[in-house]
């Protein structure tokens, strides 16, 4: 295969430090993988001896294409060396150097996944305010419901952001009390009994901060476990602290390659830095106009960008892509441009993007780019998002794949909510469509599902869980209920709630012939009919009394099998999909809480059902996805890194979602607590640990200020991925009128979708 000059150069690489900014559709893993093969081609590594290439990457699923890719290569190359390569995410990669420094199997090391961690948050939180009640109430301005409710929510978001940052700067909860110790005996010194003012370093809220983080990390340690940021912590005190350890990684992987390097956190960063060593081997393979999780992580593009600009590190660029027509590469280019020389906020021109062009691949290339004569770009405005563009865009691209059944389409959405309205109209107009949202409708309709079943088992006497059980099923469309019509399905609950005994219903002593059922029945109220209803539901209840025997996650996996993989001769496949995640969910929580039973794993599932809980399940596997020709990819912007398709259809691209000025509406914003609180709590608590030179915010900005030029930079990388996930067929659509919680908010046009604009009109295509 002809290599293009820039993929040439990269593959030129013999050792120190390099650094690939890789544009959207450039072939990175191509190119990485063909470079780690060289490597080992070319004696680089001893792997008779051990020695091993080291791929860090960020899914398990680009760990087995990295795989699969770099067998495939050295295959090629006749070449038969299994074990010089080693593909690892940064959780493996940190299990490894634990078990390595411990002498420990890593299999029984207890990292908590998000949702485990969640949960212990939420853990620490309730303890503190059972502890502190006046102190709890000093912070709520609005003692309704709701308004508690927005406080507790606030309370676990910033939670959530303060520990990650804390622990990616390192700073122990220890530490941080010691400190505020210090800083308050040294602020109230000769004032007698006076209190902290506004302007004291710490803080209430920032004091709520630092015992919740004490809270959280005792209850883990109490398990045993640790949270994701804990092993990275601990794996990079392990290699920075010890040099035996320095001197065995180094000479197992003497070369470190990192993939998706734009988004690496601090730890990460410290954590490779030791690993490799002054003067070690590091590429680094990213793309900083891809950036898109630097407003819920402790990643940043800055970090990235650093790298670049280090004057020992060897810059090779990929900024040839075949993925997109030249007419949307252009509009991607154009977005950049006026980005860093026209927006209105100087520090969003300086940050938001790197000033690199996406080139169209040369003449000859193996990726030509799809050309101009197939290719189109359509922005619409409608009046309203709900009744108007939504129903709209979902009708569009549903026509798209019966126009051009061999392309494939995609719907990206800004946030999962407006996916999930989407959903409803793709349902609607039955078209057929991969959902990758998280925490979709049917997610819930599935918990609920799973839950009557659980409740039942757990309680076979409840007066109500016949009922729930026969509603659930009948939402399902199960085959044992299939035959009861929607008219009748409220007498019959109503029947079922009236059975006094529910165990002569469900076991009842007769033979089989349906006399003892109808002998814990009410009597002269049942129908015939109805009765042959009941028998059949009872028959398939209790064949599923012996499953409450099984572990959680085998019952639950049992009942997905019952409910999904055998209805009308066939397996539905997304719906036991979403089962067999739960049941992992369910099982994690069991080993987070081993003295609860069935009645309280049910009860958990129950708050997942009405929408309290939100669990981390898709409704197709993200993993490996790839897009089907003729079916609708529905997704969020932010899930559609790494693909591509013919055809993307963004939505609600309006000045909401993507602010274009520090003067505009952002969410999250608390006058109480002076403005955005995750914002604000990480300034407060760099100035306690590090002093005021040590503040992150922008020069002449406000903490609150600084994160708002975030939340524009990282919506305008956003907008960028979105557009070059195209191919061909780009639309675009924003709304005036937007509706939420029952009411209709005005939506600004965002001044990025100007620009395309004026590109488009500037090319004659508008």
């Amino acid at each position: 295969m002809n290599l293009r000059p820039t993929q040439e150069a990269i593959l030129s690489y013999e050792g120190g430090r390099m650094a690939v900014a890789a544009v959207p559709g450039s072939g990175k893993t191509f190119t990485l993988t063909r470079l780690a093969a060289q490597l080992i081609a070319h004696g680089r590594v001893d792997h008779e001896h051990g020695q091993q290439i080291l791929i860090v990457t960020y899914l398990n699923a680009s760990v087995d294409n990295f795989k699969v890719r770099i067998r495939e290569r050295l295959d090629q190359l006749g070449l038969k060396a299994p074990h010089s390569y080693d593909v690892r995410t940064l959780h493996s990669l940190g299990l490894e150097i634990v078990r390595l420094v411990t002498s420990g199997n890593a299999e029984d090391l207890i990292v908590l996944d998000e949702s485990q961690s969640n949960r212990y948050l939420g853990l620490a939180i309730d303890n503190w305010r059972e502890a502190h009640p006046e102190d709890w109430a000093y912070f709520i301005t609005d003692d309704s419901p709701q308004g508690q409710a927005r406080w507790r929510r606030t309370v676990e978001r910033t939670a959530v952001s303060f520990i990650r940052f804390a622990k990616n700067e390192r700073y122990h909860p220890d530490d941080i009390k010691h400190k505020m110790a210090t800083v308050s005996a040294s602020g109230l010194e000769g004032e007698g009994d006076e209190v902290e003012d506004e302007n004291t370093a710490v803080s209430p809220f920032l004091r709520l901060m630092a015992d919740i983080y004490t809270n959280y990390q005792a209850i883990i340690a109490r398990q045993g476990a640790l949270d994701f940021d804990d092993l990275i912590w601990h794996a990079a005190d392990m290699v920075e602290s010890r040099p035996d350890v320095q001197e065995a990684l180094r000479q197992r992987w003497p070369y470190v390659l990192e993939d998706e390097a734009q988004d690496s956190v601090p730890l990460q960063e410290v954590l490779l830095t030791a690993l490799t060593g002054p003067g070690g081997n590091w590429v680094r393979v990213g793309d900083p106009n891809q950036a898109v999780t630097s407003t819920f992580t402790a990643a940043h593009p800055r970090f990235f960008n650093a790298f670049i600009d280090q004057p020992e590190v060897q810059d090779r660029p990929l900024p040839h892509s075949g993925r997109c027509a030249p007419l949307i590469m252009g509009a991607a280019n154009a977005l950049v441009d006026w980005v860093c020389d026209h927006h209105p906020v100087p520090e969003v021109r300086a940050h938001a993007f790197r000033r690199q062009k996406m080139l169209p691949t040369p003449p000859g290339d193996a990726q030509p780019n799809p050309p101009d004569s197939e290719a189109n770009i359509a922005i619409k405005v409608f009046g309203h998002r709900e009744d108007e563009e939504l129903p709209r865009v979902a009708q569009l691209a549903h026509l798209y794949t019966q126009k051009f059944p061999e392309r494939t389409v995609a719907i990206l959405a800004p946030t999962n909510d407006v996916g999930h309205k989407v959903a409803e109209q793709l349902d609607t107009l039955k078209a057929d469509y991969d959902n990758l949202l998280k925490g979709g409708t049917r997610v819930r309709e599935i918990s609920a599902a799973l839950h009557a079943m659980l409740a039942l088992l757990a309680n076979p006497l409840g007066r109500e869980t016949l009922s729930d059980v026969l509603k659930a099923l009948h939402q399902l469309e199960h085959t044992a209920v299939a035959e009861i019509s929607d008219r009748d399905i409220d007498h019959l609950q109503t029947v079922l709630r009236s059975v006094y005994q529910p165990e002569a219903l469900l076991f009842p002593q007769e033979a089989a012939g349906g006399a003892g059922i109808t002998a814990a029945l009410p009597s002269n109220v049942v129908q015939p009919e109805a009765l042959r209803h009941i028998y059949t539901l009872v028959n398939f209840l209790q064949r599923l009394f012996p499953l409450a025997l099984l572990p959680v996650d085998d019952l639950v996996i049992a009942l997905g099998d019952e409910l999904f993989a055998y209805q009308n001769e066939r397996i539905n496949e997304t719906d036991l999909a979403i089962a067999y995640q739960i049941a992992n969910i369910l099982r994690r929580w069991y080993d987070m809480e081993p003295s609860w039973r069935l009645p309280e794993l049910a009860a958990q599932l129950a708050d997942v059902a009405r929408g309290r809980t939100r669990v981390n399940v898709v409704e197709s596997s993200e993993d490996g996805f790839e897009p089907k020709a003729g079916r609708i990819t529905l997704t969020t912007q932010h899930s559609a890194k790494g693909l591509e398709w013919d055809a993307v259809f963004l939505v609600g691209i309006d000045g909401l979602w993507m602010p274009s000025s520090l003067d505009a509406l952002f969410l999250g914003v608390d006058s109480e607590l002076g403005g955005d609180p995750t914002a604000e709590i990480k300034a407060a608590l760099q100035t306690l640990m590090q002093g005021a030179q040590a503040s992150t915010n922008y020069p002449g900005l406000t903490a609150t200020e600084s994160a708002h030029v975030e939340v524009i930079a990282e919506r305008l990388r956003l907008f960028y991925v979105g557009i070059t996930r195209a191919r061909r067929f780009l639309h675009i659509s924003r709304s005036r009128v937007t509706r939420a919680y029952a009411r209709e908010h005005n939506a600004e046009p965002t001044t990025a979708l100007g620009v395309v604009y004026q590109y488009l009109k500037a090319e004659g295509k508008s």
